[in-house]
Protein backbone atom coordinates (compact mmCIF):
# COMPACT_ATOMS: atom_id res chain seq x y z
CA UNK A 1 0.00 0.00 0.00
CA UNK A 2 1.41 3.42 -0.91
CA UNK A 3 0.59 6.85 0.52
CA UNK A 4 -0.25 7.85 4.06
CA UNK A 5 -1.40 5.27 6.50
CA UNK A 6 -4.49 5.81 8.62
CA UNK A 7 -4.54 5.00 12.33
CA UNK A 8 -7.09 2.26 11.62
CA UNK A 9 -4.67 0.65 9.11
CA UNK A 10 -2.08 0.12 11.81
CA UNK A 11 -4.19 -2.54 13.49
CA UNK A 12 -5.89 -4.03 10.43
CA UNK A 13 -3.27 -4.49 7.71
CA UNK A 14 -2.02 -8.00 7.02
CA UNK A 15 1.51 -9.40 6.86
CA UNK A 16 4.06 -7.44 4.88
CA UNK A 17 5.79 -4.05 4.65
CA UNK A 18 3.35 -1.13 4.40
CA UNK A 19 4.72 2.28 3.47
CA UNK A 20 3.56 5.52 5.05
CA UNK A 21 5.80 7.53 2.73
CA UNK A 22 8.91 9.56 3.55
CA UNK A 23 10.90 6.46 4.54
CA UNK A 24 8.47 5.22 7.25
CA UNK A 25 7.21 1.62 7.06
CA UNK A 26 4.87 -0.57 9.08
CA UNK A 27 6.13 -4.13 9.29
CA UNK A 28 3.57 -6.82 10.08
CA UNK A 29 4.59 -10.40 10.91
CA UNK A 30 1.72 -12.34 12.39
CA UNK A 31 0.78 -10.65 15.63
CA UNK A 32 3.96 -8.52 15.65
CA UNK A 33 3.61 -4.96 14.32
CA UNK A 34 6.49 -2.50 14.42
CA UNK A 35 7.79 0.67 12.78
CA UNK A 36 10.83 0.74 10.49
CA UNK A 37 12.57 3.77 8.99
CA UNK A 38 14.54 3.15 5.80
CA UNK A 39 16.44 6.35 5.15
CA UNK A 40 17.73 7.97 1.95
CA UNK A 41 20.78 6.45 0.30
CA UNK A 42 23.95 7.99 1.72
CA UNK A 43 27.40 7.06 0.42
CA UNK A 44 25.86 4.14 -1.42
CA UNK A 45 24.08 2.73 1.64
CA UNK A 46 20.51 3.02 2.86
CA UNK A 47 20.42 3.34 6.66
CA UNK A 48 17.68 1.56 8.56
CA UNK A 49 16.40 1.86 12.11
CA UNK A 50 13.58 0.36 14.13
CA UNK A 51 11.30 2.61 16.18
CA UNK A 52 9.60 -0.06 18.24
CA UNK A 53 6.25 -1.80 18.50
CA UNK A 54 2.99 -0.08 17.56
CA UNK A 55 1.81 -0.88 21.09
CA UNK A 56 4.36 1.64 22.42
CA UNK A 57 4.77 4.01 19.46
CA UNK A 58 1.70 5.57 17.80
CA UNK A 59 1.58 6.52 14.12
CA UNK A 60 1.95 10.20 14.98
CA UNK A 61 4.97 9.58 17.21
CA UNK A 62 6.52 7.30 14.59
CA UNK A 63 6.33 10.10 12.03
CA UNK A 64 8.02 12.55 14.43
CA UNK A 65 10.81 10.09 15.21
CA UNK A 66 11.18 9.38 11.45
CA UNK A 67 11.69 13.10 10.78
CA UNK A 68 14.40 13.34 13.44
CA UNK A 69 16.23 10.29 12.12
CA UNK A 70 16.17 11.43 8.49
CA UNK A 71 17.44 14.87 9.46
CA UNK A 72 20.33 13.31 11.42
CA UNK A 73 21.22 10.97 8.57
CA UNK A 74 21.30 13.85 6.11
CA UNK A 75 23.66 15.74 8.45
CA UNK A 76 26.07 12.81 8.61
CA UNK A 77 24.93 11.60 12.02
CA UNK A 78 24.13 7.95 12.56
CA UNK A 79 22.22 7.68 15.86
CA UNK A 80 21.81 3.94 15.41
CA UNK A 81 25.57 3.44 15.20
CA UNK A 82 26.03 5.76 18.18
CA UNK A 83 23.57 3.78 20.29
CA UNK A 84 25.27 0.56 19.24
CA UNK A 85 28.65 2.00 20.23
CA UNK A 86 27.22 3.09 23.58
CA UNK A 87 25.88 -0.40 24.23
CA UNK A 88 29.21 -1.95 23.30
CA UNK A 89 31.09 0.54 25.46
CA UNK A 90 28.79 -0.20 28.39
CA UNK A 91 29.25 -3.94 27.92
CA UNK A 92 33.01 -3.41 27.68
CA UNK A 93 33.17 -0.98 30.61
CA UNK A 94 35.49 -1.97 33.44
CA UNK A 95 35.52 -0.95 37.07
CA UNK A 96 38.74 0.18 38.71
CA UNK A 97 38.88 -3.08 40.67
CA UNK A 98 38.52 -5.16 37.50
CA UNK A 99 41.34 -3.31 35.75
CA UNK A 100 43.51 -3.49 38.87
CA UNK A 101 43.12 -7.28 38.98
CA UNK A 102 44.04 -7.52 35.30
CA UNK A 103 47.05 -5.28 35.83
CA UNK A 104 48.25 -7.37 38.78
CA UNK A 105 47.83 -10.56 36.74
CA UNK A 106 49.82 -9.03 33.88
CA UNK A 107 52.66 -8.18 36.28
CA UNK A 108 52.91 -11.67 37.75
CA UNK A 109 56.40 -12.30 36.38
CA UNK A 110 57.75 -8.96 37.56
CA UNK A 111 57.21 -9.03 41.31
CA UNK A 112 60.09 -8.36 43.62
CA UNK A 113 60.74 -11.30 45.95
CA UNK A 114 61.30 -10.73 49.65
CA UNK A 115 63.96 -12.52 51.69
CA UNK A 116 61.26 -14.93 52.90
CA UNK A 117 60.77 -15.99 49.29
CA UNK A 118 57.40 -14.27 49.02
CA UNK A 119 56.46 -11.72 46.38
CA UNK A 120 56.19 -8.80 48.76
CA UNK A 121 55.69 -6.22 46.02
CA UNK A 122 52.60 -8.27 45.08
CA UNK A 123 51.45 -8.01 48.69
CA UNK A 124 51.96 -4.24 48.62
CA UNK A 125 50.05 -3.92 45.34
CA UNK A 126 47.20 -6.06 46.61
CA UNK A 127 46.89 -3.96 49.77
CA UNK A 128 46.96 -0.73 47.77
CA UNK A 129 44.26 -1.90 45.37
CA UNK A 130 41.93 -3.70 47.80
CA UNK A 131 42.23 -1.53 50.91
CA UNK A 132 43.49 1.94 49.97
CA UNK A 133 41.44 2.10 46.76
CA UNK A 134 38.24 0.63 48.20
CA UNK A 135 36.31 3.88 47.66
CA UNK A 136 36.89 3.80 43.88
CA UNK A 137 36.98 0.00 43.44
CA UNK A 138 33.47 -0.33 41.96
CA UNK A 139 33.52 2.90 40.02
CA UNK A 140 33.86 2.73 36.23
CA UNK A 141 37.49 3.31 35.24
CA UNK A 142 36.43 5.92 32.67
CA UNK A 143 34.49 7.97 35.23
CA UNK A 144 37.16 8.43 37.90
CA UNK A 145 38.54 11.95 38.27
CA UNK A 146 41.58 13.59 39.83
CA UNK A 147 39.43 14.48 42.86
CA UNK A 148 38.53 10.82 43.32
CA UNK A 149 42.21 9.88 43.38
CA UNK A 150 42.99 12.75 45.78
CA UNK A 151 40.43 11.38 48.24
CA UNK A 152 42.16 7.99 48.10
CA UNK A 153 45.62 9.43 48.72
CA UNK A 154 44.80 12.22 51.20
CA UNK A 155 44.67 10.01 54.33
CA UNK A 156 48.35 9.17 53.81
CA UNK A 157 49.24 12.83 53.31
CA UNK A 158 47.38 13.70 56.51
CA UNK A 159 49.52 11.16 58.41
CA UNK A 160 52.74 12.45 56.76
CA UNK A 161 53.18 9.06 55.10
CA UNK A 162 54.62 10.68 51.99
CA UNK A 163 56.42 7.66 50.57
CA UNK A 164 53.33 5.49 50.99
CA UNK A 165 51.26 8.16 49.24
CA UNK A 166 53.69 8.45 46.35
CA UNK A 167 53.87 4.66 45.93
CA UNK A 168 50.07 4.53 45.95
CA UNK A 169 49.80 7.28 43.31
CA UNK A 170 52.29 5.39 41.14
CA UNK A 171 50.31 2.15 41.39
CA UNK A 172 46.98 3.83 40.70
CA UNK A 173 48.58 5.59 37.74
CA UNK A 174 49.79 2.29 36.32
CA UNK A 175 46.26 0.88 36.53
CA UNK A 176 44.93 3.85 34.54
CA UNK A 177 47.75 3.51 31.99
CA UNK A 178 46.75 -0.14 31.56
CA UNK A 179 43.09 0.86 31.09
CA UNK A 180 43.98 3.50 28.51
CA UNK A 181 46.21 1.07 26.61
CA UNK A 182 43.33 -1.43 26.36
CA UNK A 183 40.70 1.11 25.35
CA UNK A 184 38.75 1.10 28.61
CA UNK A 185 39.43 4.78 29.23
CA UNK A 186 39.84 7.59 26.71
CA UNK A 187 40.48 10.52 29.06
CA UNK A 188 43.90 11.38 30.49
CA UNK A 189 45.38 9.53 33.44
CA UNK A 190 43.95 11.20 36.59
CA UNK A 191 46.81 9.83 38.73
CA UNK A 192 49.65 10.96 36.48
CA UNK A 193 52.62 12.48 38.27
CA UNK A 194 52.43 15.47 35.91
CA UNK A 195 49.24 16.36 37.85
CA UNK A 196 50.05 15.11 41.34
CA UNK A 197 53.44 16.78 41.58
CA UNK A 198 51.40 19.99 41.90
CA UNK A 199 49.06 18.51 44.51
CA UNK A 200 51.37 16.51 46.77
CA UNK A 201 52.47 18.35 49.92
CA UNK A 202 56.19 18.84 50.40
CA UNK A 203 57.77 15.83 52.08
CA UNK A 204 60.03 16.40 55.10
CA UNK A 205 63.76 16.11 54.66
CA UNK A 206 64.89 12.51 54.41
CA UNK A 207 66.10 11.06 57.69
CA UNK A 208 69.14 8.83 57.43
CA UNK A 209 69.47 5.63 59.43
CA UNK A 210 71.11 6.12 62.80
CA UNK A 211 74.69 4.86 62.56
CA UNK A 212 77.29 3.87 65.12
CA UNK A 213 80.60 5.80 64.85
CA UNK A 214 83.17 3.50 63.25
CA UNK A 215 85.51 3.85 66.23
CA UNK A 216 82.87 2.21 68.45
CA UNK A 217 82.32 -0.88 66.29
CA UNK A 218 84.90 -3.20 67.97
CA UNK A 219 83.41 -2.49 71.42
CA UNK A 220 79.86 -2.98 70.10
CA UNK A 221 80.85 -6.30 68.53
CA UNK A 222 82.34 -7.54 71.80
CA UNK A 223 79.16 -6.57 73.60
CA UNK A 224 77.09 -8.25 70.88
CA UNK A 225 78.96 -11.54 71.14
CA UNK A 226 78.42 -11.59 74.91
CA UNK A 227 74.65 -11.48 74.41
CA UNK A 228 72.71 -14.78 74.50
CA UNK A 229 69.94 -13.34 72.35
CA UNK A 230 68.65 -14.76 69.09
CA UNK A 231 69.92 -12.63 66.24
CA UNK A 232 73.53 -12.13 67.41
CA UNK A 233 74.97 -13.99 64.41
CA UNK A 234 72.69 -12.16 61.99
CA UNK A 235 73.86 -8.77 63.20
CA UNK A 236 77.52 -9.77 63.20
CA UNK A 237 77.37 -11.11 59.65
CA UNK A 238 75.55 -7.95 58.53
CA UNK A 239 78.32 -5.85 60.07
CA UNK A 240 81.16 -7.93 58.61
CA UNK A 241 79.65 -7.95 55.12
CA UNK A 242 78.06 -4.44 55.12
CA UNK A 243 74.81 -5.96 53.86
CA UNK A 244 71.23 -4.94 54.56
CA UNK A 245 69.31 -6.55 57.39
CA UNK A 246 66.74 -8.21 55.12
CA UNK A 247 69.42 -9.60 52.83
CA UNK A 248 71.29 -11.06 55.81
CA UNK A 249 68.26 -12.48 57.57
CA UNK A 250 67.18 -14.16 54.35
CA UNK A 251 70.59 -15.66 53.55
CA UNK A 252 70.36 -19.22 52.19
CA UNK A 253 73.00 -21.91 52.25
CA UNK A 254 72.71 -22.30 48.49
CA UNK A 255 74.02 -18.72 48.14
CA UNK A 256 77.30 -19.52 49.90
CA UNK A 257 80.25 -20.65 47.75
CA UNK A 258 82.70 -22.14 50.23
CA UNK A 259 85.42 -22.65 47.63
CA UNK A 260 85.27 -19.14 46.22
CA UNK A 261 84.59 -17.71 49.70
CA UNK A 262 81.71 -15.62 48.40
CA UNK A 263 78.06 -15.04 49.19
CA UNK A 264 75.90 -14.31 46.13
CA UNK A 265 72.70 -12.45 46.93
CA UNK A 266 70.15 -12.82 44.09
CA UNK A 267 68.98 -9.61 42.46
CA UNK A 268 65.40 -10.42 43.48
CA UNK A 269 66.36 -10.13 47.16
CA UNK A 270 68.19 -6.83 46.71
CA UNK A 271 66.77 -3.37 47.25
CA UNK A 272 66.02 -2.75 43.56
CA UNK A 273 64.50 -6.19 43.09
CA UNK A 274 64.08 -7.29 39.48
CA UNK A 275 65.10 -3.85 38.24
CA UNK A 276 68.60 -4.73 39.36
CA UNK A 277 70.60 -6.31 36.49
CA UNK A 278 72.82 -8.67 38.49
CA UNK A 279 73.18 -10.36 41.88
CA UNK A 280 75.49 -8.87 44.48
CA UNK A 281 78.58 -10.97 45.17
CA UNK A 282 79.98 -10.46 48.67
CA UNK A 283 83.59 -11.54 49.35
CA UNK A 284 83.64 -13.33 52.72
CA UNK A 285 86.37 -12.53 55.23
CA UNK A 286 87.97 -15.12 57.50
CA UNK A 287 85.70 -13.99 60.32
CA UNK A 288 82.57 -14.27 58.16
CA UNK A 289 83.55 -17.75 57.01
CA UNK A 290 84.20 -18.81 60.61
CA UNK A 291 80.80 -17.51 61.69
CA UNK A 292 79.02 -19.38 58.89
CA UNK A 293 80.94 -22.59 59.61
CA UNK A 294 79.97 -22.36 63.26
CA UNK A 295 76.29 -21.86 62.36
CA UNK A 296 76.45 -24.73 59.87
CA UNK A 297 77.99 -26.98 62.53
CA UNK A 298 74.83 -26.59 64.60
CA UNK A 299 73.23 -28.88 62.03
CA UNK A 300 70.04 -26.91 61.54
CA UNK A 301 68.05 -28.30 58.61
CA UNK A 302 66.42 -26.11 56.02
CA UNK A 303 67.45 -23.63 53.33
CA UNK A 304 67.98 -20.61 55.59
CA UNK A 305 71.20 -19.76 57.37
CA UNK A 306 69.27 -17.97 60.11
CA UNK A 307 65.85 -19.59 60.47
CA UNK A 308 63.42 -18.23 62.98
CA UNK A 309 61.90 -20.10 65.89
CA UNK A 310 58.34 -21.25 66.25
CA UNK A 311 56.61 -18.98 68.74
CA UNK A 312 56.08 -21.59 71.45
CA UNK A 313 58.55 -20.08 73.91
CA UNK A 314 60.91 -23.04 73.84
CA UNK A 315 63.40 -21.90 71.19
CA UNK A 316 63.72 -25.56 70.30
CA UNK A 317 61.73 -25.79 67.12
CA UNK A 318 62.86 -23.92 64.03
CA UNK A 319 60.43 -22.19 61.68
CA UNK A 320 60.38 -22.58 57.91
CA UNK A 321 61.05 -18.87 57.47
CA UNK A 322 64.03 -16.63 58.31
CA UNK A 323 64.44 -14.93 61.65
CA UNK A 324 62.01 -12.01 61.81
CA UNK A 325 63.15 -8.41 61.70
CA UNK A 326 61.70 -7.69 65.15
CA UNK A 327 64.14 -10.10 66.84
CA UNK A 328 67.13 -8.36 65.28
CA UNK A 329 65.76 -4.85 65.76
CA UNK A 330 65.11 -5.35 69.48
CA UNK A 331 68.63 -6.64 70.08
CA UNK A 332 70.26 -3.72 68.26
CA UNK A 333 68.14 -1.24 70.22
CA UNK A 334 68.93 -2.91 73.53
CA UNK A 335 72.67 -2.82 72.91
CA UNK A 336 73.02 0.44 71.03
CA UNK A 337 69.96 2.50 71.94
CA UNK A 338 68.12 4.80 69.56
CA UNK A 339 71.37 6.00 68.00
CA UNK A 340 72.03 2.65 66.27
CA UNK A 341 70.22 0.69 63.55
CA UNK A 342 71.21 -2.44 61.68
CA UNK A 343 71.09 -0.58 58.38
CA UNK A 344 73.22 2.15 59.91
CA UNK A 345 76.22 -0.19 60.03
CA UNK A 346 76.44 0.22 56.26
CA UNK A 347 76.98 3.93 56.80
CA UNK A 348 79.51 3.08 59.51
CA UNK A 349 81.43 0.92 57.01
CA UNK A 350 81.33 3.71 54.42
CA UNK A 351 82.62 6.25 56.95
CA UNK A 352 85.43 3.88 57.92
CA UNK A 353 86.40 3.50 54.24
CA UNK A 354 86.43 7.26 53.78
CA UNK A 355 88.45 7.92 56.93
CA UNK A 356 91.05 5.35 55.92
CA UNK A 357 91.40 6.51 52.33
CA UNK A 358 90.04 3.41 50.66
CA UNK A 359 89.07 3.48 47.01
CA UNK A 360 85.64 5.10 46.67
CA UNK A 361 84.51 2.75 43.93
CA UNK A 362 85.45 -0.30 45.98
CA UNK A 363 83.52 1.08 48.94
CA UNK A 364 80.39 1.82 46.86
CA UNK A 365 80.52 -1.54 45.11
CA UNK A 366 80.86 -3.27 48.47
CA UNK A 367 77.57 -1.65 49.46
CA UNK A 368 75.97 -2.78 46.16
CA UNK A 369 75.62 0.87 45.14
CA UNK A 370 75.80 1.85 41.49
CA UNK A 371 78.96 3.59 40.39
CA UNK A 372 79.74 5.20 37.04
CA UNK A 373 77.87 4.45 33.81
CA UNK A 374 76.03 1.21 33.03
CA UNK A 375 78.85 0.16 30.71
CA UNK A 376 81.42 0.78 33.44
CA UNK A 377 79.25 -1.10 35.91
CA UNK A 378 78.89 -4.17 33.68
CA UNK A 379 82.65 -4.29 33.21
CA UNK A 380 83.44 -3.66 36.86
CA UNK A 381 81.13 -6.26 38.38
CA UNK A 382 83.26 -9.14 37.20
CA UNK A 383 86.67 -7.73 38.16
CA UNK A 384 85.95 -5.95 41.44
CA UNK A 385 85.06 -9.01 43.52
CA UNK A 386 88.72 -9.92 43.85
CA UNK A 387 89.66 -6.32 44.61
CA UNK A 388 86.91 -6.01 47.22
CA UNK A 389 88.00 -9.14 49.10
CA UNK A 390 91.04 -7.47 50.78
CA UNK A 391 88.91 -4.48 51.71
CA UNK A 392 86.28 -6.66 53.42
CA UNK A 393 89.01 -8.61 55.20
CA UNK A 394 90.60 -5.44 56.56
CA UNK A 395 87.18 -4.20 57.69
CA UNK A 396 86.52 -7.49 59.47
CA UNK A 397 89.95 -7.36 61.12
CA UNK A 398 89.19 -3.88 62.38
CA UNK A 399 85.72 -4.81 63.67
CA UNK A 400 87.06 -7.83 65.51
CA UNK A 401 90.02 -5.94 67.00
CA UNK A 402 92.61 -8.03 65.15
CA UNK A 403 95.74 -6.48 63.62
CA UNK A 404 95.34 -6.61 59.85
CA UNK A 405 98.11 -7.80 57.58
CA UNK A 406 96.09 -7.20 54.42
CA UNK A 407 97.71 -4.90 51.89
CA UNK A 408 95.21 -2.97 49.79
CA UNK A 409 95.97 -1.50 46.37
CA UNK A 410 96.59 2.19 46.13
CA UNK A 411 93.54 4.40 46.07
CA UNK A 412 92.52 5.25 42.53
CA UNK A 413 93.53 8.79 41.66
CA UNK A 414 91.00 11.25 40.32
Amino acid sequence: MSGKLRPSDVASLGDGMHGDGEYLWLRVRGDARSWIVRGPRIDGKKPEAGLGSVDRVSLALARKERDKLVEQWKNGIDPVAERRAEREAKANRKTFAEVARLKIAAKQSGWRTSFEGMAHSLDAWTKSMEIDCARIANKAIDEISVDDVKRVVSPHWDKNHHKTARDLISRIGQVFDYAIAHGWRSAANPAGWAVFKHLSPAAPAKQHHAALPWKDVPAFLRQLRASPSIGVDVIELAILTATRSGETRGAQWSEIDWTARTWTIPATRMKMGKRRPDPHVVPLSDQAIALLERVRAEGVAGPYVFPGYVADGSRSKRAETPIPNASVWRLVKRLGGDDVTTHGFRSTFRDWCGEHGHDRELAERSLAHSFGSEVEGAYARSRLVARRAPLMQQWADYCCGAPSTVVLPFKRSA
